[in-house]
This record gives structure tokens, sequence and C-alpha cells, in this order.
């Protein structure tokens, strides 16, 4: 079965990558419920709120690191949809990426409400320490 197209969930992970691609980050940063919980990486301590969103845009595009996000597959169902993400980083001119499978769920307005995302730590480079299970806040 084929997931809708105007999946409410679904539309929010299409909105996600579009501005961050786009690195248009206020119209990133509007899609997110200001009570978000982010789990990401899974196992590691819960970030919440707008706050979370703020930080995970601006770890991720810190100087000298850029991401893209290439979503593979994505699977709506209920108000949630769960991602195969590919995720390449530039870091100082270095090209890495990042498997990942993601799942987003909206609220009743569509907004993103929960976001967990599910990889591996990568044993040849550095993530930012707000994307390890120890993090730095």
């Amino acid at each position: 079965m084929n997931t809708p197209a105007d999946h409410p969930a679904v539309v929010a992970v299409q909105n996600h990558v579009r501005f961050w691609n786009a690195m248009d980050r206020d119209s990133w940063v509007a899609l997110f419920s200001p009570v978000v919980v982010f789990e990401d990486p899974v196992g590691s301590a819960p970030k919440v709120g707008t706050d979370a969103v703020h930080k995970s845009w601006d770890r991720s595009f810190a100087p000298g690191r850029r991401w893209t996000l290439h979503p593979q597959q994505i699977v709506g169902g209920g108000s949630e949809a769960a991602v195969v993400m590919r995720n390449d980083g530039d870091l100082a001119g270095r090209s890495v990426r990042v498997d990942s499978i993601e799942i987003f769920r909206v609220d009743a307005e569509g907004f993103i409400a929960h976001v967990r995302a599910f990889f591996d730590q990568p044993a040849d480079f550095a993530l930012s320490d707000y994307f390890t299970p120890h993090r730095a806040d």
C-alpha cells in the first residue's frame, strides 16, 4: 500500500528536508511544536522544546559543517512517518555519510511533535557532541 502524498507526517518530513537543504532556518524552525521531543540519537536523553530545535540547527550548521538530507523512503501511518534517510555531510571539506532510520510524529495541527533518530555513531569522524549519546549542551 502506498502512503498518500498528503499524509500529514509525510508532508512534514518533506518540508523538513526541503527547508533544511535550502538552509531556510526560519521555515524549518516553524515546522516544530514548541514542546517537540527529539531522541537524536535514540538512547540519549531527550532534547525538548524550541531550544532543542535551535540547537539542532546551530550544531549541524556550525562553521565548517554542512549537512544535506536525502530521504530514500518515507512511509506514513497514523500520525507518524518512518524515513530511511541518507545524511551527507561536509565537515571542513571532508565528505561523510550517516545512514539513519528516523521516526517523525506530528500533532493534530501538523507540527512535528516527536523525532526519533536511529543511527550508528561513526567511527572515522566526529559528530557534534549534541548528536552523541553523551552530549554536551
